[in-house]
């Protein structure tokens, strides 16, 4: 039969009871907790939902333990780490308590009547335990009440997954960086913002941010983010802001490709618009969308100007748009090359500004210096089917020199590397024929050690033949002993044949 354990409300380990079964040490953290009297199952419930960010879920489940058992001391520690919305993460080798919930209206952590309960009702070493913890709970709640208690506000904010990089969240960094950079908008991204932030204030930050930003656009780009607990409950809790506040809007971006918009949470069925980031379009249409609502003054001028231009004055807004180009206003840009398209559809000068726009460049000069070559942009292929010949030679030549410079530097790159091929196997020949000669020492001094003893041996032998008063028998032993002396230095010397080279 399946036996249950108790789930540490730290790690998620196994707790196991000691022989009174009052209490149990996880095996994995160390930590100790009280053994409930209470159900396993349902305080382990409770320690699951809390990781996945179903507070008000296992803040429920908990009360339902008290009412049975108004004694049970775990419910009551389980009820205020829900109420506090603590979770733990690691950091390095230890796990810190991290507060995710919007605590600006309660009080210090001991003072709360689930605390008191949970030490009062508790065996006396187990409240020295509660004590301690508690305290450091406390420190993490102090932080997050110090920054919900912020004097400022968020235009736009951007979410994803939340231990994502930039690296990572591709369209979420242009985002980021075009509302930032071109628009000017006060936007919170965590990856950028947050990059150096410790837990605890990263995750205070982002409760802040929740409650005091405008627009929030969460991003829904695999299957996997749509049961993410993290991107579930950052979407209700704004959501739930929403309710009190007309301002507040959510547009979210997920991936066609991957996601389907009936898996999305279900609290974003009734949002007004949804973007898909798989379309070409995507980025310019959420860039004029988010501008529209937080720059309604500028969408009610510059638009009328620009739809009442006509052919005859073509020639000046191409000259703001190079303009706009060259201040780096890049979207402000793209806007006015599609309102001149909206004029002409073949003029390809729009077509190149478009271009720059997107990979924002200033001038047509520095196309070259793209990473990679335009010829299947689409803009870059318009282009080129509306130029004139002098055109369509210029844009043609500007693609030719990506071309070349790419080459050139593959072929840079490839003598680089050749050069360095050669210096190591240079290196390495040296080495090996310093080794060879430090080799070939140890061997001559190998061999004039094995060699001396017997030729000294020998030459004794020899001399002591040349005796006449010796016996026979004598003799006889020196002779063999002189052969053997021979034999064996002709043997050394066809085992140390390379020293003689």
């Amino acid at each position: 039969m399946y036996e249950i354990r108790l789930i540490c409300g730290i790690c998620g380990g196994e707790v196991n009871p000691d022989e009174s079964g009052a209490v149990g040490t996880c095996r994995t953290c160390g930590n100790i907790e009280a053994y409930p009297r209470s159900d396993i199952r349902i305080l382990n419930r409770i320690t699951y939902l809390r990781k996945i960010f179903r507070f008000d879920e296992a803040e429920k489940l908990a009360k339902g333990l008290i009412e049975k058992d108004p004694t049970d001391s775990p419910a009551y520690w389980a009820k205020m780490l829900c109420e506090y919305g603590i979770q733990y993460v690691r950091n390095g080798s230890k796990r810190l308590p991290i507060c995710r919930k919007d605590i600006s209206a309660l009080g210090a952590v001991k003072e709360s009547d689930s605390y008191k309960r949970a030490v009062d009702n508790a065996p006396a070493d187990q409240q020295s335990r509660y004590e301690a913890v508690a305290g450091t709970i406390e420190d993490t709640v102090s932080l997050t009440k110090t920054i919900l208690s912020q004097d400022k506000s968020y235009d736009v904010f951007i979410l994803c997954p939340e231990n994502a990089t930039v690296d990572d969240d591709l369209d979420g960094d242009k985002i980021y960086l075009r509302f930032t950079s071109n628009l000017n908008f006060n936007t919170f991204y965590a990856p950028e913002l947050l990059k150096d932030s410790d837990p605890a204030e990263k995750a205070a930050q982002t409760t802040f941010a929740l409650k005091h930003s405008k627009i929030m656009l969460p991003s829904f780009r695999s299957a996997a983010n749509c049961h993410d607990g993290y991107l579930e409950y950052a979407v209700k809790t704004f959501c739930g802001y929403m309710a009190g506040s007309k301002d507040k809007k959510v547009f979210p971006i997920f991936d066609s490709s991957a996601v389907k918009f009936q898996q999305l949470p279900e609290c974003l069925v009734y949002c007004e618009e949804v973007f898909d980031c798989s379309e070409d379009e995507f980025m310019r249409e959420i860039s004029d969308k988010i501008e529209a609502i937080l720059k309604p003054e500028v969408n009610a001028i510059v638009p009328e100007d620009i739809v009442t231009a006509t052919a005859a004055n073509k020639e000046n807004l191409i000259k703001r748009a190079y303009m706009f180009l060259e201040d780096g206003e890049f979207d402000t840009a793209d806007s006015y090359f599609d309102k001149i398209l909206d004029i002409d559809i073949e003029d390809s000068r729009a077509y190149i500004g478009k271009l720059l726009a997107e990979c924002k460049l200033r001038n047509e000069d520095q196309i070259p210096s793209l990473p990679q070559t335009v010829t299947d942009d689409k803009n870059f292929k318009k282009a080129l089917r509306f130029a004139s010949p002098e055109q369509k030679a210029r844009y043609e030549a500007l693609n030719n020199a990506i071309v070349t410079r790419i080459e050139d530097e593959r072929r840079e790159i490839a003598e680089q590397r050749a050069k360095l091929q050669a210096e190591r196997e240079e290196k390495e020949a040296i080495e090996r024929a310093r080794r060879a000669r430090q080799e070939k020492e140890e061997r001559k001094l190998l061999y004039q050690r094995r060699r001396d003893p017997m030729r000294k041996t020998l030459l004794e032998v020899q001399a002591e033949l040349q005796k006449t008063l010796i016996t026979p028998k004598r003799r006889k032993e020196l002779q063999e002993q002189e052969a053997t002396l021979k034999k064996n230095l002709k043997d050394l010397d066809d085992l140390f044949p390379d020293i003689f080279d």
